[in-house]
């Protein structure tokens, strides 16, 4: 019994003296981890920073991407900066580009196909009309044609009649004049019809029309309707102006220049306009300068040619127009779309290689027709984003990247 108290006792305290030693080890791996801890620290925080950490990791895409996004990048160079008359303008119609739509028949409206506001293309209905004179144009048509054929048929068979002598050769003449005069009036007839407004190919089809006196305009040109002033089962004289279509892709903008200014401003000099509190600039061009004084103010009227792809602009609208009215020093130029503004920054893309975007901190002066100089941040020849910048910004922003703002 002794010696089993014994081996009990001696088994307790080894048991005692192993849990001990495991906890005097896990104590020094903690501390081991923990002076290790800051080097491992600082190797990680290597790998992150420097300049490559403040410009970001490049963004990459295919070239299928940059098609997408419509990306273009452009070399940098150093040029002229233009000299800019600054000034307010009025956004007008380009009277060039307006169509009227006019009958040139009476008649009473039938149906509409179209509505104020809406787009249409060169050659689509707008608008069909009933016309009394129109239908009896149609009927003269039917019978020069019904005339002419027979006339035609008559020649025919007299040819044969009088090459064996059966017919005289007088009747085979009359005949042939008889087909020259129907000819005639069947021409009369289709220019009536085509004065009227109908095209050849309505013309041609008349005898499978299934009504008559009904016309079709169509639109002269691709555009917007921006007049609209009829009402179904109305009577339109002739000459009366139906509808109207304003071509807007480009539009004009009326602008005031002192006289001192309109000095400096010719026709074909180029130009930008911007809208109150957007980014975005409009190409445009001078195409007049007025040659009379306005009275009241005693200005000079400028107009300007503004390219609105994006159809943007429209008339009544107010802008800012910058004109260019000389050159002054050479700086390294960048266009303004190419900026992108980022918390306090102002970054540009570069492209290093192809498909491969880094961002790029820049300081750019005072923009001038759509051109900003550079002070710092790019160099010459170095490839950068004209267009789609702000596509790379968003993407910049979803990968996480963190402005710095200084």
């Amino acid at each position: 019994m002794k010696h089993l108290i014994i081996i009990i006792s001696t088994l307790f305290i080894m048991a005692h003296t192993s849990a001990l030693a495991n906890e005097d080890g896990h104590g020094h791996d903690e501390t081991n981890a923990q002076h290790d801890a800051p080097e491992h620290n600082q190797e990680h925080s290597g790998e992150h920073g420097g300049e490559h950490d403040e410009e970001g990791a490049p963004i990459e895409l295919s070239p299928a991407q940059i098609q997408q996004a419509g990306i273009k990048t452009q070399k940098l160079s150093h040029q002229s900066i233009k000299q800019s008359i600054t000034a307010p303008g009025t956004v007008t119609f380009n009277a060039y580009n307006l169509s009227d739509v006019t009958t040139l028949v009476d008649g009473i409206i039938e149906k509409r196909f179209v509505r104020l506001g809406d787009m249409v293309k060169r050659g689509q209905r707008l608008l069909t009309l009933n016309s009394s004179a129109l239908a009896q144009a149609q009927a003269e048509y039917l019978r020069a044609e019904g005339t002419y054929r027979t006339a035609s048929l008559d020649v025919q068979r007299l040819e044969a009649l009088v090459k064996d002598k059966i017919v005289s050769e007088a009747r085979f003449q009359q005949a042939q004049s008889n087909v020259q005069a129907a000819k005639a009036n069947l021409a009369a007839a289709k220019a009536a019809l085509s004065a009227y407004g109908m095209r050849s190919h309505d013309i041609q089809s008349l005898s499978q029309a299934a009504e008559y006196g009904q016309l079709t305009l169509r639109a002269p040109t691709s555009g917007t309707i921006t007049a609209d002033d009829f009402r179904l089962g109305q009577h339109i004289a002739a000459g009366s102006r139906l509808m109207q279509i304003a071509d807007e892709s480009t539009v004009w903008v009326e602008v005031k220049l002192s006289q001192h200014q309109a000095t400096q401003v010719h026709a074909g000099k180029s130009a930008v306009v911007m809208l109150k509190n957007e980014r975005n600039i409009y190409p445009a061009k001078v195409v007049n300068v007025y040659h009379q004084l306005d009275n009241t103010t005693r200005t000079v009227g400028v107009r300007l040619e503004v390219q609105n792809p994006e159809d943007a602009l429209h008339p009544g609208m107010f802008v800012t127009a910058q004109i260019e009215a000389g050159d002054g020093e050479e700086a390294l130029l960048i266009p303004t779309s190419a900026v992108q503004r980022q918390g306090n920054e102002l970054i540009v893309f570069i492209e290093e290689e192809p498909g491969h975007f880094e961002r790029r901190e820049v300081e750019v002066g005072k923009a001038s027709l759509g051109l900003m100089p550079v002070l710092s941040g790019i160099k010459e020849g170095e490839n950068v984003v004209v267009q789609g910048a702000f596509v790379l910004a968003s993407e910049l922003a979803k990968s996480g990247f963190a402005v710095h703002n200084h």
